[in-house]
């Protein structure tokens, strides 16, 4: 599929449980969890999510086949690899208790 393919603010959409469950990670673990970091992080994971959309078939595909599912599933497995990625990053002090 080529970008101009499907819509943005869709595709926006489709990425919101996938960055609700990074943001719980982050919660959970008690890492930094400001605006400029999530900001990072949503952009990171649209760019894999584009990138991986990119190489769908779109013509191979059955009449049944919807993108924007497709990419909710993708965008939930590219936030499980942002959050494994995650796994060495040190807690926010602001989160440590004593």
């Amino acid at each position: 599929m080529h970008q101009n393919e499907f819509d943005p603010l869709e595709l926006r959409r489709s990425m919101r449980f996938a960055l609700d469950l990074v943001a719980a990670h982050r919660i959970a673990k008690g890492l930094t969890i400001d605006l400029e970091r999530m900001t990072a992080i949503r952009e990171t994971l649209e760019e894999r999510l584009t990138l991986a959309l990119a190489e769908v078939d779109k013509g191979s595909m059955p009449s049944t086949w919807s993108w924007s599912k497709v990419a909710e599933t993708l965008s939930v497995e590219i936030a499980l690899q942002i959050i494994r990625e995650q796994k060495n990053e040190p807690q926010d002090p602001a989160y440590r208790t004593g």
